[in-house]
């Protein structure tokens, strides 16, 4: 297992090599289905965690989301903040460690966004993730999960990912509100991925 998967030092390496494997060079089908058909989703202030090439990002944006867009790698941010030059969209790009975002974005976004981000950060820290997303989403703020690889495998990143591990962490703050492994995924991860979404209670 790397030793310094939790530092921004890994992911830079990663895209400066060309070694980012988890990026599939567009946005991902799910969560455009999700902003365009507006079922659960409707243009608000959504936060996009591990950003990657801003792909969902900048789709996003075109659907006429306010985006902040986070990510260790300055290298990533830099490629997706070309992107959204090129296709006009104004986005708000973080390079920054998600865990340590600043208290002035506490209770500001309507939906957190995160796809394969869950299964890089250290599994240890999972639960401290939940509690940070709760305490970034306004009340009735939605987190949108795309849950991948949804498998047994050993090691990582990426790790493994259990839905019902997920359920256990974030319905400490969350409810449950959709789930469902039927889902639109890119075919080399079909019957891999569980879409969830869940939204934050109170006033």
């Amino acid at each position: 297992m790397p030793s310094n998967y939790n530092h921004p030092s890994y992911w830079e390496e990663k895209y400066e090599k060309d070694q980012a494997g988890w990026d599939s060079g567009n946005p991902n089908p799910i969560f455009v289905q999700l902003i365009k058909k507006n079922h659960f989703l409707q243009p608000g202030r959504i936060l996009i965690v591990g950003a990657g090439k801003g792909y969902d990002a900048v789709e996003a944006a075109k659907e006429g989301f306010d985006v902040t867009a986070v990510d260790f790698s300055a290298k990533a941010i830099s490629f997706a903040e070309e992107i959204a030059k090129q296709q006009n969209v104004k986005i708000n790009f973080l390079v920054k460690d998600f865990f340590k975002l600043d208290e002035k974005y506490f209770n500001s976004f309507d939906v957190v966004y995160d796809y394969v981000f869950y299964c890089a950060i250290d599994p240890s820290r999972r639960s401290e993730y939940a509690d940070v997303v709760a305490k970034l989403l306004n009340p009735l703020g939605k987190f949108v999960s795309v849950l991948f690889p949804v498998d047994d495998r050993i090691g990582g990143p990426p790790f493994s990912v259990d839905p019902v591990e997920v359920y256990e962490n974030f319905s400490r703050h969350l409810k449950l509100e959709f789930s469902s492994k039927i889902v639109d995924s890119i075919k080399p991860r079909r019957g891999r991925e569980v879409l969830q979404i869940y939204v934050k209670l109170g006033n």
